[in-house]
């Protein structure tokens, strides 16, 4: 299994080889045996497993990212080596942007920045007034880090703040404050607080269109696939989460095309679109 790391931690390379005969495990980096015996850094563990304590990488140094690989011997019957298993490092946890304090009306939906280097984005978690933020389809984070609060209450309202906890000491952004205001007497103007941006999937991959609309009253959401009225019903892949971003699960070929997100409160309409472009994954073994 692929692994993603931080400087700095420990990871664990797990290795599993079954014999009636205890098998000799051995483990190859890049296609090299690793001499373990005199690594400090590096041990072996009793079921096979390879240990890596205080993963070191650098701009000029990086001994430790590359693909790994598990070499089981025993004598009488011969050696089988493991699949590949790729180990990338993170680099160090810095915050391309972050949450910055704003107000939402009741039932509107509020977005709070947290953009961080993407291989650290999995990393990330929220805290408001220092307690965990619990993540559901009405409260959840993008890809990117950013925290979307949808279909707002009083409850919402606080300190918040994004942590990357990737192995090191945490990092912690800013602290922002969410107010919830009341309804407002007259209509407010419907606008994006977040639109939809084009990607691009691999076959089997996840697609997030984020699309956060506020105003009063509380706008609604909906979506159209290439001007056709998308539902998710009877669908495994779509999800619409609260507040009306777009979820599509297990990305195939035919699901490309142009999205549209249309907001409307009744008052005012407000349209944002997006594309998704799709590349076939090559499963196809290069000749041996």
């Amino acid at each position: 299994m692929d692994i993603l790391s931080v400087r700095g931690a420990s990871v664990i390379m797990n290795c599993s080889a079954y014999c009636e005969t205890s098998p000799k495990i051995e483990w190859k980096k890049d296609g090299t045996l690793l001499n373990l015996v005199s690594d400090d850094r590096r041990q072996l563990l009793p079921d096979g497993s390879l240990l890596i304590n205080s993963v070191v990488h650098s701009k000029h140094n990086k001994p430790d990212e590359g693909y790994y690989q598990c070499v089981a011997t025993v004598e009488s019957l011969g050696t089988i080596v493991s699949r590949t298993a790729k180990l990338t490092v993170a680099g160090l946890p810095r915050f391309t942007s972050q949450p910055e304090s704003s107000s939402v009306y009741k039932g509107n939906s509020a977005i709070l920045n947290c953009e961080v280097n993407v291989d650290l984005a999995p990393f990330v978690r929220w805290e408001q007034d220092r307690q965990p933020v619990f993540l559901d389809d009405r409260v959840f984070k993008l890809p990117s880090g950013a925290l979307i609060i949808s279909n707002a209450t009083d409850t919402d309202g606080g300190l918040y703040r994004c942590i990357i906890e990737s192995g090191g000491t945490p990092k912690y952004s800013d602290e922002a404050e969410l107010k919830i205001l009341p309804d407002p007497e007259e209509p407010q103007s419907l606008v994006f607080a977040r639109q939809p941006s084009s990607l691009t999937k691999v076959t089997g991959q996840s697609a997030v269109f984020p699309c956060v609309a506020v105003g009063f009253p509380t706008p609604y959401v909906r979506w159209t696939r290439n001007e056709e009225e998308l539902t998710t019903e009877g669908s495994e892949r779509f999800l619409f989460l609260a507040g009306g971003s777009l979820v599509i699960s297990e990305v195939m070929e035919e699901d490309v095309g142009m999205y549209t997100c249309i907001a409307d409160n009744g008052n005012e309409t407000i349209e944002a679109q997006a594309e998704l472009a799709v590349q076939v994954k090559n499963n196809k073994k290069p000749p041996t």
